[in-house]
């Protein structure tokens, strides 16, 4: 009886078994359309996971097999053929569910993109989207860490039985356990040789220190001696809040009788870029502290400095004022101090504030010895005037006899001072003065008129004033390479403004000398530009003029016409 319901007991499980296990597909076409959905459902579950895990779903997947006749008979052999059905996959259709919040170009992609992968399945794929609101996704920190995977409990070993014996163990041979510990203990041992490894540097170290602080034998140091007593820091002088008049007197008159010792420390002062000082000293001393520097082209940019610092310079109180005023005193001090009295620099000083053309006029009728002491010791700007009143045989002259003789006696230097002075006591300027104010008069007519004048005043006999000036004509019989360096010496607007307004014949003569970029530029600017006014080309013309004389003197040629047009003067 019990083996009886024993064997009941196992047939009733079976059968429960059997109803609940699926079905499994029976026909070629239930079989076909379960591997499709399968294949399907891989292909879209794997790209969703890809592009949207969580705002992507796949709702369902379905499969449509039909049944396809295949082979036909031979005609005549219908009767003997029989005719085959095979399940044939006609399209597989997917409904998928969307987050709302997805841009709607990325879901109408999503939509091609699983076409796509539906087509490695079945030729005619359909997908059909769907898109709803997701419910919001968990802060990180609220959702709950995953749970670790428990190791499977180990399987339990079937107990013994009386009737089994133990297996004997094999016997590990000493050799073998020993290696064994030393293995398991290398980490220790390893960190016990480091730290003895320490232990030995650092008493070695320590030995080495104690030695090297420690006395040499025969010698020690004698008792601590204390430290002198810190003086007090210097303390700066208080700020002068007033200068005593008496004291401003004789400053003033200093300054006025000492020209150059007046000039060197203003030229200093304006060198070092001291304008605010300068028109401290301009306030309180007068304006004759640049009465020397007015025409100084070295000086003109500082001057013009100077005079907007002049102007916007407010009222200051009497302690800046005596503080200008003591720092004058000490520069002038200190210059008279480099120069000794009776020195010959001294004797030279009054040509500070002379013209520079009522000097180059006194050294022409100098001696050509006593032209030499004179342009030694004069100012820059007073020498450069005086060499260019000079032709090319007076300069060579003059070159040479500097250096044959550098070194000159005191005594007739004084004495070449007292001759130059004479000679500017008597000069008002001459040849230099009487070229600036013609120059002003020939500026004012056209060529035909300035060759007339020019003609005239050689005819009366002042063949060497006539042959000094520089008129529109000198520029038809200059050498092209003095126009081009004139040319390039002045902006090309200013050049512009003078070919609108000349001959034509000139004006291509001048083109023609230009370089090939500057000629293309200048003829466009001509062909744009229109004729300016009169006082225009009037200042365009005279620069030009002046540029060419500087050029002809510089190379050495005559400004006279006959003279430019021969070459090289004698």
């Amino acid at each position: 009886m019990t083996r009886l319901s024993r064997h009941l007991l196992l047939l009733l499980a079976v059968l429960a078994w059997a109803g609940a296990a699926p079905a499994a597909p029976s026909t070629p076409q239930s079989r076909l359309r379960a591997e499709s959905e399968e294949r399907a459902r891989a292909e879209i579950t794997d790209l969703l996971r890809t592009l949207c895990p969580e705002q992507c779903v796949l709702v369902s997947v379905e499969a449509r097999v039909e049944d396809e006749a295949v082979g036909g008979a031979a005609p005549g052999f219908e009767s003997l053929s029989t005719s085959a059905n095979l399940p044939t996959l006609r399209s597989v259709s997917a409904r998928v569910l969307t987050d709302s919040q997805l841009p709607g170009t990325f879901r109408t992609r999503l939509k091609d993109l699983v076409a796509q992968r539906l087509k490695t399945v079945s030729a005619q794929p359909t997908v059909e989207m769907e898109s709803v609101a997701f419910p919001p996704r968990n802060a990180p920190h609220l959702e709950a860490p995953p749970r670790e995977a428990k190791p499977p409990p180990p399987s339990a070993a079937p107990p013994p039985t009386p009737d089994s014996e133990p297996e004997p163990k094999p016997e590990v041979p000493l050799s073998q356990r020993a290696e064994e510990r030393l293995l398991e203990a290398a980490p220790l041992l390893a960190v016990a040789a480091l730290l003895a490894l320490t232990v030995l540097v650092l008493g070695v170290l320590l030995v080495v220190a104690t030695r090297r602080a420690s006395p040499p034998p025969g010698l020690e140091y004698g008792p601590e001696l204390p430290l002198p007593p810190l003086e007090p820091a210097p303390v700066a002088p208080p700020a002068p809040t007033e200068y005593p008049s008496n004291r401003a007197g004789r400053l003033e008159r200093t300054l006025r009788e000492e020209r150059s010792v007046r000039n060197a420390v203003v030229r200093e002062a304006l060198a070092r870029g001291e304008l605010r000082q300068v028109a401290l000293w301009t306030r309180e001393m007068g304006e004759f502290l640049l009465e020397d520097l007015r025409g100084d082209p070295a000086l003109s940019a500082s001057l013009v400095g100077l005079a907007a610092e002049l102007g916007r310079m407010p009222s200051v109180d009497e302690g800046a004022r005596a503080s200008a005023l003591y720092d004058l005193e000490g520069r002038t001090i200190a210059s008279r101090l480099t120069q000794a009295d009776g020195s010959v620099e001294l004797a030279f000083a009054f040509l500070e504030g002379v013209r520079p053309e009522r000097f180059a006029s006194a050294c022409l009728g100098l001696a050509a010895g006593a032209r030499e002491v004179a342009l030694r010791f004069a100012p820059s700007a007073l020498r450069s005037a005086a060499l260019q009143s000079l032709n090319s045989a007076q300069r060579r002259e003059l070159a040479l006899g500097l250096a044959r003789q550098p070194e000159l006696s005191t005594r007739y230097a004084l004495a070449v001072a007292d001759e130059l002075r004479a000679q500017l006591a008597e000069s008002t300027g001459g040849l230099s003065q009487l070229e600036r104010v013609l120059g002003e008069v020939l500026d004012t007519l056209s060529m035909a008129d300035q060759d007339r004048l020019v003609e005239r005043l050689r005819q009366e006999g002042s063949e060497k004033l006539a042959s000094s000036l520089v008129t529109e004509s000198t520029l038809v019989n200059a050498p092209v390479e003095v126009l081009g360096a004139a040319l390039l010496r002045l902006p090309a607007a200013q050049v512009v403004t003078y070919l609108s307004g000349a001959e034509g014949s000139l004006r291509e003569q001048l083109l023609n000398a230009c370089p090939v970029s500057l000629q293309r530029e200048l003829r466009e600017e001509l062909g744009m530009r229109g004729t300016g006014r009169p006082e225009e080309f009037t200042g365009a013309r005279r620069e030009l003029l002046a540029c060419v004389k500087d050029e002809m003197v510089r190379r050495g040629l005559s400004t006279s016409q006959n003279g430019a047009r021969a070459g090289r003067a004698n």
